[in-house]
């Protein structure tokens, strides 16, 4: 149960992010790509320069084995990336955002199936969703938008979309596999499994 809550609460993150994201673009369409070009790129190169840092500083006998060195070169190489490619960023923006909308949506499907391979439900409301996630993401892969601003609206409309319907898809998720524990005592019949193969050892 421990696991599931820690797995809600994540979903819900990522969910507040979207939404986050999806209201910013809303508001701000024309500056929006480009102060996060900047701020990712910064924040990046700060991320790998600390890392660099830890590194150097940190006893040599407790670096085995660890890739700190190259995980803060290769941050600080994407985030000035970032800073001097801002163009290029901007024009891949619609195509990650759009893989991140139509994975969204796999994740709702697969959510449905679950839920009507447990017997609860149809799951008709998830598919739905599911279903115009993809369909908004691969609009937004194949981007047939001239105006800048609009893509940016759509894009932003497609995050927000998606952290609403990723929060009600895991409000209603959890509420289903509670349900299911409940009804058919999933976890704790493979606890006493657990502890009687302990037992018999």
């Amino acid at each position: 149960m421990k696991l599931l809550k820690e797995l809600k609460w994540k979903s819900v993150m990522y969910a507040a992010l979207y939404i986050l994201m999806g209201i910013v673009l809303l508001l701000f369409p024309e500056t929006t790509a480009s102060i996060l070009c900047y701020a990712v790129g910064g924040a990046s190169v700060v991320v790998g320069a600390v890392t660099v840092c830890i590194y150097l500083f940190r006893d040599a006998a407790k670096n085995t084995y660890r890739n700190d060195f190259v995980t803060g070169l290769a941050a600080i190489l994407l985030g000035l990336f970032l800073i001097a490619r801002v163009d290029l960023v901007k024009a891949l923006i619609p195509f990650v955002l759009g893989i991140a909308v139509v994975v969204s949506g796999f994740i709702k499907l697969q959510d449905c199936i679950d839920v009507r391979r447990m017997g609860c439900g149809n799951g008709l409301g998830l598919f739905l969703l599911a279903l115009v996630s993809i369909v908004h993401g691969t609009i937004l892969i194949i981007n047939p938008f001239h105006a800048a601003i609009l893509l940016m609206r759509l894009i932003g409309i497609g995050l927000l979309f998606c952290g609403v319907s990723d929060l009600f898809a895991t409000i209603y998720m959890s509420r289903k596999i509670k349900n299911y524990i409940e009804n058919t005592g999933a976890f704790g019949d493979a606890l006493n499994l657990k502890a009687k193969e302990i037992k018999d050892e």
